[in-house]
């Protein structure tokens, strides 16, 4: 009896890679280089400052600085107190920044309706040009039925 070779051939299973863990389980922010990550962003605003690996403090982009100042605005801490407990909302500043985002938003949705409004009038002007060129269309084609009929 002749044996058939590779017969009891079975493909081999592919490995199984171990899942990567997140950056933020395996980095802290304190330890964390990238000026833009994102995981460890706001840590770094709060802070007031970029972690460098030589040991200082790497300035925080413009917009982070205004992010920081405008989040140690909301936040303030009871005198004498500095547990996490103790944070409590600056009532103030937290009414401007709902005032000032309310603006916005009536001023994007202003936009938004003059947008609107802008589309709907192209919409019926397209329409209007849409009827002309068929009607020039028509014409033409009577026009060429014509000539084509009296051989000019």
């Amino acid at each position: 009896m002749e044996a058939n070779p590779g017969e009891d051939w079975v493909p081999q299973q592919p490995r199984r890679r171990r899942s990567r863990r997140a950056h933020h389980e395996i980095t802290s922010w304190e330890h964390c280089f990238n000026d833009n990550c994102n995981e460890h962003r706001w840590e770094k605003v709060d802070a007031g400052y970029y972690p460098r690996q030589v040991g200082e403090k790497g300035e925080l982009s413009k917009n982070d600085r205004r992010e920081h100042r405008n989040r140690r605005a909301v936040m303030t801490r009871l005198e004498g107190q500095e547990s996490e407990k103790s944070v409590v909302p600056d009532v103030e500043a937290l009414e401007k920044t709902i005032s000032d985002l309310r603006s916005q938003l009536d001023c994007a949705a202003q936009t938004m309706v003059a947008k609107d409004n802008d589309l709907e009038r192209l919409d019926k002007e397209k329409e209007k040009l849409q009827q002309a060129y068929n009607r020039t269309k028509q014409r033409m084609r009577q026009l060429g039925g014509i000539l084509w009929r009296d051989g000019v």
